[in-house]
Formats: C-alpha cells, structure tokens, sequence
C-alpha cells in the first residue's frame, strides 16, 4: 500500500517537473525573439532613418522631394494640365491666324507663349513650319485662296475679297484667282437673292399683323425662318410677332 503511494506521488512529482520545464523553455524562446525583433534592420522604407536629401528638403526654401522632385528632374517630362494645354493650343490658333494676315513677328510671339505654356509640344512645330512655309510666295497664295474659299462658304464677302487681293499681289494673272473670283460673285447674287426672298416674307408678316390675320403671320415667318434660321432680320421677326399677338390677347381681355 506504501509503495502504491509512493509511486503515486513520486509519478506527480515527475509531471510537475516537466510542466514546468516546459513553461521555462517556453518564456525563454520568447524573450529572445522579442530581443531579435527589436534589433534586426527593418524591412520597410518606413522604418529607414532619413537620408540627407530628405533631412534637407525640410529645410525652409529647400527644393521639394518624393513626387514633385522626380517631376522637377530634367530626365522626366512636365506634368502638364489640361489648362495649360488649352492655353496652348489657343495660342497656336492665334498665331496661324495672324501668320494668315501677315502677321509672322505677333505669330511668332503667340508660338513662343504656347512653348512656354507647354514645352516641347509637337504642334507648336508644326504651326511653326507651316508658318514658315507661309513666308514663301507659293505658301503665301495658296493660303490666301484657301482663305477666300472659306469666306465665300459663309457668305463673308469682305473677307473673300480681302484674301484675293492678298493672292493678287503673289501671282496676279492666276487662273486660281480668276476662279475664285466667279465663286464669289456667284455667292453674291445668291446672297442678294436670299435676302430678297426674306424680305418679301417679312413684308407679308407684317401685313397680316396689320389685319390681326396670326396665322397668315405665321406662316409668312416660318417661310423666311426656312430661307435662313439665323438672319438677324427674321429673329427679331419672330419677337416682333410674339409681342403684336399679346398684344392682341391682351386688348382681348
């Protein structure tokens, strides 16, 4: 029976004994992975101490860093925003337009702004070269009669002429010129006609407002508005009605 109880307690004993010693091990492995973490090098660029360039770039007046100095390294190109890529393209416009007149120093000016708008932008070379060719006589007639052809497509009389006499002064005995002058004497009539057309609308408009005779005025109006929308004489036209037959509904009343 004492043996029994021995054995017992002595079995106790040894179970204890290695529980222990495996509580030991266990705290000891984790202080000194605790002890190898705090001292290995970080993984991360967060964990690096700061270099010299950055320590410096937070010096007052110092040069920015990170995304706006690989933006500022000559090796890379500019960010450019859609601002100043508009700016830019509205200054290439305006120095073709003024090279079209003539214009080339102002031309010149207006390129110059746009490279400082967006560098390196290929259409400014490319209005730069077509510009120089405008310098040459043949690059200078055949853009005026490109010019005039344009203005006899709106109606723009004055301009077309303009642009011809321009191309006059270049080759004055051109059967281009000769050729563009028929197209615009043909616009001419065709313009006068038009107008006639409106006008005698217009004038049938009005008299049936005299005779309080809306529909007719109406259709008077809508027959002008098909010969052309846009006639600054049928739009006020159109205000004209609107008031008289108010003015009608209002007498009404």
């Amino acid at each position: 029976m004492r043996f029994r109880e021995l054995s017992e307690t002595r079995r106790r004993q040894l179970r204890y004994g290695a529980l222990a010693a495996a509580v030991v091990l266990l705290a000891a492995g984790l202080i000194i992975l605790t002890h190898y973490t705090a001292n290995a090098p970080a993984s991360s660029d967060a964990g690096r101490p700061p270099t010299s360039t950055s320590t410096a770039s937070t010096a007052p007046g110092a040069p920015p860093t990170g995304q706006a100095a690989v933006s500022a390294s000559s090796d890379e190109p500019a960010i450019i925003s859609a601002q100043q890529r508009d700016e830019a393209v509205g200054l290439i416009a305006a120095a073709r337009r003024q090279a079209s007149a003539g214009n080339f120093t102002e031309a010149e000016a207006s390129l110059k702004k746009a490279d400082a708008a967006f560098p390196q932008m290929p259409e400014i070379e490319q209005a730069r070269a077509d510009i120089e060719r405008l310098k040459t006589p043949q690059g200078s007639f055949a853009a005026q009669l490109e010019r005039a052809r344009l203005a006899v497509e709106h109606n723009d009389a004055a301009t077309a002429e303009a642009a011809l006499a321009e191309a006059s002064r270049t080759k004055p005995d051109a059967p281009e010129i000769a050729e563009m002058r028929g197209a615009l004497q043909a616009a001419k009539e065709k313009a006068a006609q038009r107008e006639t057309r409106i006008a005698d609308a217009l004038s049938r408009m009005r008299q049936a407002v005299s005779k309080h005779d809306f529909a007719a005025a109406d259709s008077a109006l809508n027959e002008a508005e098909r010969i052309d929308l846009q006639d600054p004489l049928v739009r006020r036209a159109r205000g004209e009605l609107a008031r008289a037959r108010g003015a009608q509904q209002n007498s009404q009343n």
